[in-house]
């Protein structure tokens, strides 16, 4: 079963606030993925794979589509979200300004 959209959002945001917390020196695919699975209430809808010592992705396991990236990048980590917004017709990218003149 894939993840929602507010799942994935939800995860990314545990994932980047503990690592920003825990400041862990290099990346560790088994606790990335303990922290992502927490925020999926025990469900493991991604799965994580090192690129680097200090950089990783995260994917869906149902699939392998990529979900986001994750860096170490001068001293504190990055989690950069990959996937958009699937069928959701809140969260599409819109113009700061997209009223029309006045």
């Amino acid at each position: 079963m894939k993840p929602t959209d507010v799942e994935i959002s939800r995860s990314l945001n545990a994932l980047s606030t503990t690592l920003r917390e825990q400041r862990p020196s290099s990346f560790e695919p088994e606790r990335v993925e303990q922290i992502v699975t927490g925020a999926l209430a025990g469900e493991r809808k991604m799965l994580a794979r090192s690129t680097g010592a200090e950089s990783g992705e995260l994917v869906l396991s149902d699939g392998g589509a990529l979900v986001a990236l994750v860096r170490l990048d001068e001293g504190k980590w990055a989690v950069e979200r990959k996937i958009g917004a699937q069928g959701s017709s809140w969260a599409l990218p819109q113009p700061a300004h997209a009223q029309e003149p006045g």
